[in-house]
């Protein structure tokens, strides 16, 4: 326990950190803003609570409009990515599954549907960041290209480190 508590720790602030000092600071232009952060809620277990999902994604993602001057805007989005993670769970998993799984990550459910699962929340993300951002429907054709780019790029960067991390006995992909 002690050490799955210690590994949640280590990945909780490793992504922050990474997202602040290596993400954040690479410019890929107007429309693309990928966000890597959200992964630690990607891969929160099945079984926990929804309040706790939604804790740490507040946590999270205040310390982020800390440091990146975006008051509320990661927290909201994180949050509302974290609601909607349930849903997105229980409509994409088998029953089965989620008794015999403990994480939704790309070693226990395989690429294709981590990619799919992935890809809604981070399109949800991005999707409230930039709504709340803007906070205009008027450049809704702005905000669907942001949103459209940023999740290619999020879900590009979250499987290259979950391919980096992850040790290749264990790793399957036609699942």
């Amino acid at each position: 326990m002690y050490n799955k508590l210690f590994a949640d720790i280590m990945r909780f602030v490793a992504l922050i950190l990474f997202q602040l000092f290596i993400v954040d600071n690479i410019r890929l232009g107007y429309y693309i803003h990928p966000v890597v952060y959200i992964l630690f809620i990607l891969l929160m277990p099945y079984n926990a609570q929804r309040w706790q999902v939604m804790l740490a994604a507040f946590g999270m993602g205040m310390i982020i409009d800390f440091f990146s001057g975006t008051p509320g805007l990661n927290a909201a989005a994180a949050v509302a990515t974290s609601y909607v993670r349930h849903f997105v769970i229980v409509i994409m998993t088998r029953k089965s599954d989620l008794e015999e799984k403990y994480n939704p990550s790309l070693v226990e459910m395989g690429f294709t549907w981590f990619f799919t699962y992935s890809s809604i929340l981070l399109c949800v993300y991005n999707l409230v960041y930039f709504m709340l951002e803007a906070f205009s429907f008027k450049l809704l054709n702005i905000i669907l290209l942001q949103t459209l780019f940023s999740t290619l790029s999020s879900v590009a960067l979250i499987l290259l480190i979950m391919l980096l991390f992850i040790p290749k006995s264990n790793l399957t992909l036609n699942k």
